[in-house]
């Protein structure tokens, strides 16, 4: 009799288990399908209006102080012949939304194409979506000690590593892939007074207290945060970096327990653009 109740508890257990695993993965793709949902609405709204279209190339906007803007070089040949993804974006509207909306960001090669805000922590828009919906989904956000504008030494760009390749999920193809990168390297961030050209130079695995996280506040700590990356970097990306041009650094987890990391991409400034 004690046998049989002791088997009977034990397969109670089993199922109460097998039940809240599978209450959790139908939550998980709830969440998935919710969040999906509200940024297909937002992004659908946003298109490339002209592929043939040239931008007028400008001079970057004067910088904070924090470094010195070395004079314009020759426009990229990627600029120059036309292909500029010139996105039409309704800047006005999405602020209507979330007035911390800071401009959107735009990595072709790995389908990253989304709103990006900034608040006072790092932690509300990881459990929050751009219309502030609670969802483990997130947002992509900026870094709260970075400056507004993109105008640090070194802007910090956070996403979540999503299952279904949303948000920064597609950013681990390229650790099996680097073609994907390499063949087109740039990533874009448009505001409105304009759009900013990053060119990566490095991706690599990183824990989550490295110094890459560290807030640049001198030019030395800047030198020395490039040359790290250049160090560290899992590919050489064949890319003259100018250390007087601010950069960007998307972040994303990688892995999990113990081996939990972070997968990041390092990209220089190569220019600013009038739309």
């Amino acid at each position: 009799m004690k046998k049989k109740t002791k088997k009977n508890i034990g397969m109670a257990i089993a199922v109460a288990v097998v039940a809240i695993a599978g209450y959790q993965v139908f939550t998980i793709h709830k969440e998935y399908a919710a969040a999906d949902s509200e940024y297909e609405d937002i992004v659908s709204s946003v298109y490339i209006a002209d592929d043939t279209y040239v931008p007028e190339k400008t001079e970057e906007p004067a910088d904070n102080g924090e470094a010195d803007t070395a004079e314009e070089e020759e426009a990229s040949p990627y600029f120059g012949d036309g292909n500029f993804p010139r996105l039409v974006i309704d800047h006005e509207a999405l602020k209507k939304v979330n007035d911390l909306y800071q401009g959107w960001l735009y990595v072709p090669c790995l389908d990253i194409s989304y709103p990006v805000v900034q608040y006072t922590d790092n932690e509300y828009y990881l459990h929050h979506t751009f219309e502030n919906t609670e969802n483990n989904s997130g947002c992509i956000f900026i870094d709260s000690g970075n400056r507004s504008g993109l105008e640090s030494y070194n802007t910090i760009i956070y996403g979540h590593n999503m299952k279904n390749g949303s948000m920064f999920g597609s950013m681990r193809k390229i650790l099996t892939n680097s073609s994907i990168i390499k063949d087109d390297p740039y990533i874009y961030f448009y505001s409105e007074d304009g759009v900013r050209a990053y060119q990566v130079y490095s991706y690599h695995r990183t824990k989550p207290e490295s110094n890459d996280f560290v807030y640049q506040g001198t030019q030395m700590m800047y030198w020395e945060y490039i040359d790290r990356a250049l160090a560290d970097r899992l590919e050489d990306m064949d890319v003259s970096v100018d250390k007087s041009r601010n950069s960007i650094m998307l972040s994303t987890c990688n892995g999990s327990g113990e081996s939990k990391q972070r997968l990041v991409i390092h990209a220089i400034n190569v220019g600013f653009y009038n739309y």
